[in-house]
């Protein structure tokens, strides 16, 4: 019998709780899968406890998940490029979340149009694919935005966060020079393993940040001045969160310097630039330039315990719930 974890008011974690359902019918340009790996993401966790309210009059009962990893049982009449046993993976790109269009990726069986899978090589490791997953294809279209060269130094702040960690791993596979921020003097080892040339503590990164041709910031308002002061003329900013908060403030001469400001959320991303970017990093892990953040896999039926896990920190990685 196919499950879904279904919600039904906003709260806590235990809202999560598994229920039976029926599958949808299967329109003619869907795909349906069976779900091998749901990461968990801390939108999740916002769009659950209602800070981010769902964007219809009548939500519930609501799926979670912005992301899935599985094996093609069923294809529609219109569909060409997807076929049954293909492993695909979907972000759910505007469909899920708060848009609510389709149910989410916390089930057994998902079903999306397939314009919005990305068909993945057969021998990748289902659940390699999903711990990297949302925060690499963000981390990985941020790097783009910042065209930098091999050897160029790109500054990456929230480094031990999903996005920054997932962007320190591609800066090093990419032949870059990655530099880590860090509120906690004690990550360092762990950043330095994880690709850091260099470590900066967020509470001395005036004094400390050295000059750089890139910053990747998912952080915003507490780091975002220093940033621009360490980055060389021409030197290019992507802002892909503002965990920190929103004002930032910019002084006209840095523009005169040529600095280029430029952001990216997942928001936009489409079909065509989740299978270009999912293609650049199988590739980039079957060579083994890359390798997987660590990743903790929990039953469906725990979806609330991954989610007080993530808000407690009480993990390392990334949270896969397994059907």
């Amino acid at each position: 019998m196919p499950v879904a974890v279904q919600m039904t008011s906003y709260g806590p974690p235990a809202v999560l709780t598994v229920q039976d359902v029926s599958l949808p019918p299967l329109g003619a340009t869907d795909v349906r899968f069976r779900v091998e790996a749901a990461p968990v993401n801390r939108a999740d966790l916002e769009i659950r406890s209602g800070t981010w309210p769902v964007h219809r009059d009548d939500p519930f009962p609501y799926t979670p998940g912005l992301e899935a990893v599985g094996v093609v049982t069923e294809t529609g009449d219109a569909v060409e490029a997807v076929d049954r046993g293909d492993r695909v993976i979907t972000m759910m790109q505007g469909l899920g979340g708060v848009h609510a269009t389709y149910p989410g990726g916390y089930q057994s069986h998902v079903t999306v149009p397939a314009d919005h899978v990305a068909v993945l090589p057969g021998a990748v490791d289902p659940r390699a694919i999903a711990s990297l997953g949302l925060a690499a294809v963000t981390a990985h279209q941020a790097l783009d935005r910042l065209a930098l060269a091999a050897a160029d130094r790109v500054l990456i702040h929230g480094a031990t966060g999903g996005v920054g960690g997932a962007a320190l791993r591609l800066a090093r596979a990419l032949g870059l020079t990655p530099i880590a921020s860090t509120t906690r003097a004690d990550n360092e080892e762990v950043l330095r393993d994880l690709g850091a040339d260099r470590v900066a503590v967020l509470e001395d990164v005036e004094d400390d940040l050295p000059p750089v041709d890139g910053v990747l910031d998912p952080v915003g308002q507490a780091v975002f001045t220093p940033s621009i002061a360490a980055l060389d003329d021409g030197g290019r900013y992507c802002l892909v969160g503002a965990a920190s908060g929103a004002d930032l403030a910019l002084s006209a001469w840095d523009l005169m310097r040529g600095v280029v400001l430029t952001g990216y959320s997942t928001e936009t991303l489409d079909g065509s630039a989740l299978r270009s970017t999912m293609r650049r990093l199988v590739a980039l892990l079957q060579s083994g330039a890359l390798t997987p953040p660590p990743y903790e896999t929990l039953p469906l039926a725990e979806a609330a315990t991954a989610h007080r896990q993530m808000e407690a920190r009480a993990h390392r990685g990334r949270l896969l719930l397994v059907p």
